[in-house]
């Protein structure tokens, strides 16, 4: 070899296996950069949002970074004589290319475990917690990745993303493998399909659970949010593929897959409550299409029951220990999953019936005769509102009491969901105390003016700015047969105001509300 070249002329694999050190990590964040590491530095996003690594170059060469590989297009003027630094590696369409990159530095560790993506506006974390759950034994353990964080069932550690960036994606893959997963249950957000976090992973099975108005801030538009969350059908290796067919959305990549999955090793899963959605959907040219429906639903006093069919075949009743018509798709999704993976329908039924809420979704936090019973939802979209606020209704009406909802919409996010939200709290309450949610730079006042805007009466709306004092003002007004959701936050123990995280759990201060009464 010419030792004269310059290291960037060797292809990129010799390039890393040469020059840095095999115990090296791969990032694009500065803040978690060591000397000797490599730094990923690219521009992701779009014309709505776009966020920029390469500003950090200069830091990462401070930092004694091994490598920088940085996206050489539209670099800015002051940045061009920094990365004349022998130590920057120019690599074209590197936010396409990071995924893979990382994937083989990290020896493909999804290539090694059977990883299950779920993508949609609802259900993610429910969806993913659940599948782990189901697929979890002692001798093949189960990780999660998403809202909730990342890592094996009992060792799960927060990242502050629902889908981490495509290098920090795939050390978490090789450390949750190296820890001896065999399975993976991964959100996949539309911001990660739509900037390429994820490629680089094999995915064994996909999920759409549903789409309904979010992240317009960053999409621009429902058409290219849809079109962002539509990837995950066309992602390579994919084996099965489980869509919502009660959602108009996943009738639609319903049509698309009957198109175009002919002769392959393709199943397709659809689940609905709704036999008609089932009835309607498109011939399949191949026999890989199995059909999951759940009907006769009921809420009883501490779950649902509802009748399971697949593909025509009654499996009879099943009782399950949560609540929601939104939770019986969700635990479908999860049915078809445990089939992909090999399980029968008797294990995959009896695993159903022991699903529990997850932490945030649906959670009941407090139940006493002398008080009202509480539960905390993270409900931050106007879909999701809706779905709760009519489970709660049905058993608000069976407690002989009324509903309380106690919510806010966060700041620096869509703002055009604040008075449609506002109008489905107002419909589906009987009192609403409107607050805070995490108003992050935006003033909380105006946020809530945005969402009283979409009531038809506001004057009966309670209003209170202080989340905390919300909390108590609802509880200490609401009686013992009433329900008080406290929506928004879920599992989140913080509160982002004016940039600064703030401790903050909605469970803590229902509990300290209620006099510190606990389930």
């Amino acid at each position: 070899m010419n030792a004269m070249l310059p290291i960037h002329s060797l292809p990129l694999d010799m390039l890393l296996e040469q020059h840095v050190s095999a115990s090296a990590q791969l990032t694009s964040d500065t803040r978690a950069l060591k000397a000797g590491d490599v730094m990923l530095a690219y521009a992701v996003g779009n014309a709505h949002q776009i966020s920029d690594s390469r500003i950090y170059i200069p830091q990462a060469l401070s930092l004694g970074a091994a490598l920088v590989l940085y996206e050489p297009n539209d670099l800015v003027a002051e940045l061009v004589e920094v990365c004349k630094d022998p130590r920057c590696v120019p690599v074209k369409n590197l936010a396409k290319k990071a995924g893979d990159i990382a994937a083989n530095w990290y020896q493909n560790p999804s290539h090694q475990m059977r990883v299950i993506g779920i993508t949609g506006t609802n259900g993610k974390t429910t969806v993913s917690q659940w599948i782990a759950n189901a697929l979890h034994a002692q001798q093949q353990p189960s990780a999660v990745v998403g809202t909730l964080g990342a890592g094996l069932l009992d060792q799960i550690k927060p990242t502050g993303f629902t889908t981490p960036d495509a290098a920090r994606l795939q050390s978490l893959l090789k450390k949750i493998k190296d820890q001896g997963a065999m399975s993976v249950a991964m959100e996949v957000s539309s911001h990660a399909l739509d900037q390429g976090r994820i490629n680089g992973v094999q995915f064994d099975t996909v999920v759409i659970t549903n789409l309904s108005q979010d992240h317009l801030d960053y999409h621009g538009s429902m058409s290219e949010y849809a079109a962002a969350k539509k990837k995950i059908i066309d992602l390579p290796g994919v084996k099965n593929i489980v869509i919502n067919a009660d959602d108009q959305f996943g009738q639609e990549c319903l049509q698309d897959l009957a198109n175009r999955v002919v002769n392959t090793n393709v199943t397709v899963w659809a689940y609905a409550t709704q036999a008609e959605k089932l009835l309607a959907l498109p011939c399949f040219a191949n026999k890989n299409y199995k059909k999951v429906l759940a009907s006769d639903i009921h809420l009883m006093n501490q779950g649902m029951t509802f009748n399971l069919t697949v593909s025509g075949e009654d499996l009879g009743l099943v009782q399950t220990s949560f609540v929601g018509a939104f939770n019986v798709s969700n635990a479908l999704a999860v049915f078809a999953c445990i089939l992909a993976s090999g399980k029968s329908c008797d294990q995959a039924k009896d695993i159903i019936t022991q699903l529990k809420p997850v932490k945030g979704r649906m959670e009941l936090v407090s139940q006493s005769s002398s008080a009202p019973m509480a539960i905390v939802d993270f409900a931050h979209t106007p879909d999701a509102l809706e779905q709760v606020l009519k489970t709660l209704q049905e058993m608000a009406s069976e407690r002989k009491g009324q509903l309380w909802c106690v919510f806010g919409c966060g700041g620096d996010r869509d703002a055009t969901k604040r008075p449609i939200m506002g109008r489905i709290a107002e419909k589906y309450s009987d009192h609403v105390m409107v607050t805070s949610d995490n108003p992050r730079s935006e003033n909380a006042e105006k946020i809530i003016a945005e969402i009283l805007s979409g009531f038809e009466n506001s004057s009966c709306a309670h209003v209170n700015p202080d989340r905390a004092t919300a909390i108590l003002q609802a509880v200490r007004q609401a009686k013992a047969q009433d329900i008080v959701l406290v929506a928004g936050k879920g599992h989140e123990e913080t509160q982002e105001i004016a940039g600064k995280k703030h401790p903050f759990s909605d469970q803590m201060h229902l509990k300290l509300a209620m006099g510190g009464l606990a389930l």
